[in-house]
């Protein structure tokens, strides 16, 4: 269509923006009304035929003459031009149309910042070959949520389903082409064999680099794995990943801010590869604001429990702004609206006989009910009468429709003669959709000879072109025709694709290793399954690269099956990469596969596989707390004594640090000291970053907190001078945690916004539970129960999701405060006995329970769990400091000098500090010190204590923790100084009724009462 206004009768026609208006006002119209008046317009010196319009504005849709009546009856409404005055629109009679009007044509009209310069994408202009009636309903619905983006600026998705040739997308399509004019649409397909990682997202930053590629400044390397860019992407940084989605919100969002949201329409997501659907959940989770319409089609049919749509389709159920429209056949009503439109008439008798039959045959399929009545015009069961009126013979209305839809393909395709036929069953094996190039070399001719051989499934509606690249209309009439072949035709045609391939990409397959490994997977050579496990290796290490983890894990599945046994070194490097693969998806047995890996690798002398294994083999922090993994100690420390380089050898002795945390203290400063030094050794910022995060946390023990913290400061200045913000916010989860230790929540408070940030972004599940178990802590130390207990749940539920080790413990421990606040510690008395009983070397559990039993009363088994009291960090630092805060209680409470005179000199050096775990805090420990103290009878210095406690504990702001700490004060006080005492436990009561402390209020009720 050429651009322009043209300017008729106080009317003015937009091709730019698409609008038909009338003193500024837009007049709704019809798209195919639209392109009929823009084609009389331009053809205005003469007179235009029906038959110029049908192949003009219609093409190869299946449609009558008497359609162009109806619509230029719909124009002439539209543009007030009565059929009998015709002063715009004249009717040369048996001859055509011609515009009459005085037309003045000026420059096409451009809204100022409107994103202009992209176009209606081809997929979505492109005829189907089918007519378009009914789905009043669902254009609606889809107008309205449209109404919603531009009038809130916020992000919608709206999830059409329905099965094979329902018309998803042909609804996606006119309803685009009506919103075009004020949106900025963008298109994207999923395709069944291609398995390419993010192809519809792909599809669309493809379409908005070629025509608005500004929108991309600042993003292109974030987004090299979707444009195919040379930008280095580092496959171990979760910040890869992160970047990569958050950078396709943010070109969205962009081309919103020129004036117009976007309009993304994902298209057959039920062939979808995960991270696809990953990009889309995390649009749907982070895009709120945006002011973006999604439209994702997919065949719900072919959605079983298991498939990857299902988890999403479950996960957004109570998203906001989410709509569903599951698109059903066409009723009555609208299989006889689909017949006019295509004979522009109303139907007669015959007509209506012929809706029955066509409804009862295809359940009001579309695409059936088009493909049918197109077979029967064509063999002559139906025929059309000169005014366009349908005859159905008395047979049909009797007997119903005597053919199945792909008897009808199949019928199609062979009255399009041999030539066409030869073309199109060599197009079924490549795939839906092809190039003229690939399918002329393929069939041994020159491209235009090839052309002429689709040019009848072109006009016949079979296939679509958009200059040299073909798709079949539907899927349905590619699986027709593959399905006709024979077994060994299929064969020896996929073995001739994947030769064409391999010719075409040289040595670097890229994109296309997939396609080839699914040919040679189907070839008939020999060789063939050598050659498909080679690319399907290449992949897998593709989607790796394009962060595309979940497609890895698939590729490199299929390669273990393919290889021949005794192909060890392609083996181990293939366990490797499936081992990187299952851990950056989340898949727990990543540990096994990487296991394996590095054996294999030991026993066949290969130092760098082993190395990459065992780096591989680790989340980011300690396996398992509280637990030395001896097989992955071991394979570390192999491939150590290989001898990597520097960078290496220092990540692998942070990994050795971290996983040996429960070891002897002197080897895991041995392994972190040798890792600092590495990491300063080989000078590499990023490696740095890592080393100290690792360390750091190896190094858990409250005495090694000043060097804790200088390693991490070490590690924020080198993430800075990355620049790589993600990698700040992994560092951000380490100075959350050392912030509290030292009771300073102004840090806590910054550094949990930028941890935040980092989390909300971040599409690793550890970084995300981890963010959801500091939110219950920050809500605990406020004091607000209720919704600390929701955020622990909410914690929990994402832990278990995702596989964490330790979701149950952090749990546990977030609930054991809570009900201890409330005093309702009875409710988790049987399940600290099940823990402690599952988890007998976890001395923080036996602690809490004997608090709890202490609480209840039951001073006997108190004493019994207390007469085995540790005060080591057994096996567990980071839980340590917890523990000989309850050990400190129950000696209080059951006046136990001995063992509290053991835990004086420890909780001493820890005075000014505060206990923590990570996923809990008890306070100041100067509070359990002041505990031990008193049990002691050393009154002064129990009082010092305190002093010190309210003080780090009113930094902290936790006010529960600061009434606990009055009321131990006022006991301590009670016989000396009964009036600061009273005053004391009168401001602990006061605090503890207003946040709801019950436990708290019931002890210092008790107090009050007794001092009078």
């Amino acid at each position: 269509m050429g651009g322009g206004t043209y300017r008729f009768d106080g009317y003015e026609l937009d091709t730019s923006l698409y609008e038909l208006r009338r003193a500024g006002e837009r007049i709704p119209i019809e798209p195919r009304a639209f392109d009929v008046l823009h084609h009389l317009i331009t053809h205005r010196d003469r007179v235009v035929s029906k038959e110029e319009l049908l192949d003009s504005v219609w093409g190869d849709r299946f449609v009558s003459e008497a359609a162009v009546t109806t619509v230029l009856r719909t124009i002439r409404m539209a543009i007030g031009d009565g059929g009998r005055e015709q002063r715009l629109i004249r009717t040369a009679y048996r001859r055509g149309y011609q515009f009459v009007g005085a037309v003045v044509q000026a420059a096409a009209g451009v809204r100022p910042g409107s994103g202009h310069g992209v176009p209606l994408p081809a997929r979505l202009a492109v005829s189907s070959g089918l007519a378009f009636a009914g789905r009043e309903h669902e254009r609606a619905a889809l107008a309205d949520v449209w109404k919603e983006v531009i009038a809130s600026g916020q992000r919608r998705v709206v999830l059409v389903n329905g099965e094979a040739g329902i018309g998803k997308t042909t609804l996606c399509s006119v309803f685009a082409a009506a919103a075009h004019h004020e949106a900025v649409v963008l298109y994207g397909r999923c395709d069944e064999e291609l398995s390419i990682p993010y192809q519809p997202w792909r599809e669309v930053l493809t379409s908005v680099d070629r025509d608005a590629p500004d929108v991309l400044a600042g993003h292109r390397e974030a987004l090299a794995p979707l444009l195919g860019g040379a930008y280095a992407v580092d496959l171990e940084s979760d910040s890869a990943r992160f970047a990569l989605y958050n950078s396709v919100l943010d070109v969205l969002a962009a081309l919103s801010a020129r004036g117009k949201p976007a309009l993304v329409v994902l298209d057959d997501l039920h062939w979808a590869d995960v991270q696809t659907l990953a990009l889309l959940r995390h649009l749907v989770g982070r895009a709120l604001a945006t002011p973006v319409l999604v439209i994702a089609t997919f065949r719900d049919t072919d959605v079983a429990a298991a498939h990857p749509l299902a988890g999403l389709l479950a996960a957004t159920h109570r998203e906001p702004g989410i709509t569903r429209l599951a698109l059903r056949g066409l009723d009555g009503g609208e299989v006889l609206s689909l017949l006019e439109t295509v004979a522009g008439h109303e139907m007669d008798h015959d007509g209506l006989a012929l809706r029955d039959v066509l409804r009862a045959e295809t359940e009001g399929n579309p695409f059936f009910v088009t493909e049918i009545l197109r077979h029967l015009t064509e063999t002559g069961a139906i025929r059309q009468q000169d005014d366009g009126r349908w005859t159905a013979p008395t047979y049909l209305r009797n007997q119903g429709l005597p053919v199945s839809v792909r008897e009808v393909v199949g019928r199609r395709v062979q009255r399009l003669g041999p030539e066409t036929r030869r073309a199109l069953d060599t197009a079924s094996v490549i795939g839906r959709d092809f190039a003229l190039d690939l399918l002329s070399e393929l069939l041994s001719e020159d491209p235009a000879r090839t052309f002429e051989r689709l040019l009848p499934a072109v006009d016949n509606a079979l296939v679509t072109d958009a200059v040299g690249r073909f798709a079949f209309t539907h899927a349905i009439v590619a699986h027709t025709l593959y399905a006709e072949l024979s077994p060994t035709a299929r064969a020896f045609g996929h073995q001739a694709v994947a030769v064409a391939l391999e010719r075409r990409v040289g040595d670097d397959a890229g994109e296309r290793a997939g396609e080839i490994a699914h040919h040679w997977m189907h070839a008939i050579d020999p060789q063939s399954r050598s050659k498909a496990a080679w690319y399907a290796q290449r992949a897998g290490d593709y989607a790796l690269t394009r962060l595309a983890p979940d497609d890895a894990v698939g590729w490199y599945l299929r390669v273990l099956e393919l290889l021949p046994t005794g192909d060890t070194t392609q083996r181990c490097a293939t366990l490797v990469g499936l081992g990187t693969a299952q851990r950056q998806a989340g898949d727990p047995a990543h540990r096994d596969t990487l296991l394996d890996a590095g054996r294999l690798a030991i026993g066949l002398h290969d130092d760098e596989l082993l190395v990459r294994a065992a780096l591989a083999n680790n989340r980011g922090d300690v396996s398992q707390f509280g637990a030395v993994d001896d097989e992955r100690v071991e394979i570390l420390r192999r491939a150590i004594a290989a001898g990597p380089r520097k960078a290496d050898g220092a990540l692998l002795h942070a990994m050795l640090a971290i996983e040996i945390h429960a070891g002897p203290e002197e080897r895991v400063e041995e392994a972190a000291s040798m890792a600092i030094a590495l990491a300063r050794e080989a000078g590499e910022d990023r490696v740095i970053a890592h080393v100290a995060r690792l360390t750091e946390s190896a190094l858990r023990t409250l005495d090694a907190l000043e060097r804790r913290e200088q390693l991490l400061h070490e590690g924020i200045a080198a993430a800075e001078r990355t620049g790589d913000a993600l990698l700040r916010g992994m560092l951000s989860m380490s100075h959350h945690e050392i912030a509290l230790e030292r009771g300073d929540r102004d840090t806590m408070d910054r550094e949990r916004g930028i941890r935040g940030a980092f989390a909300r972004r971040s599409a690793e599940p550890f970084v995300r539970w981890t963010n959801a178990q500091t939110q219950a802590i920050h809500l605990f130390l406020d004091g607000d129960l209720d919704g600390a207990e929701a955020a622990a749940h909410a914690a929990f539920e994402l832990g278990v999701s995702t596989g964490q080790p330790e979701a149950f413990f952090g749990y546990a421990g977030q609930v054991f405060q809570i009900r201890r606040a409330q005093g309702r510690v009875a409710e988790v008395a049987d399940t600290f006995e099940q823990v402690l009983e599952q988890n007998p070397t976890l001395q923080v559990f036996r602690a809490g329970l004997a608090h709890v039993w202490c609480e209840l009363g039951r001073e006997s088994d108190a004493r019994a769990l207390a007469d085995s009291l540790d005060v080591s960090p057994g096996g567990a630092p980071q839980f340590w400091s917890t523990t000989l805060m309850l050990w400190a209680e129950t000696c209080h409470a059951l006046a136990l000098p001995a063992p509290a005179s053991r835990l004086v000199p420890i909780l001493d050096g820890w005075r000014g500090q505060v206990a923590s775990t990570g996923a809990t805090t008890e306070g100041a420990i100067a509070y359990g010190l002041g505990r031990a103290l008193a049990t002691l009878g050393r009154l002064d210095d129990a009082a010092a204590a305190y002093d010190l406690a309210l003080t780090v504990n009113r930094r902290l702001r936790a006010p529960l923790f600061v009434a606990r700490t009055q009321l131990a004060y006022a006991e301590l006080l009670a016989e000396a100084e009964p009036d600061r005492a009273r005053a004391l436990a009168t401001d602990a009561g006061a605090t503890t009724g207003r946040f709801g402390f019950a436990g708290v209020r019931r002890h210092s009720e008790r107090l009050l009462e007794r001092l009078g």
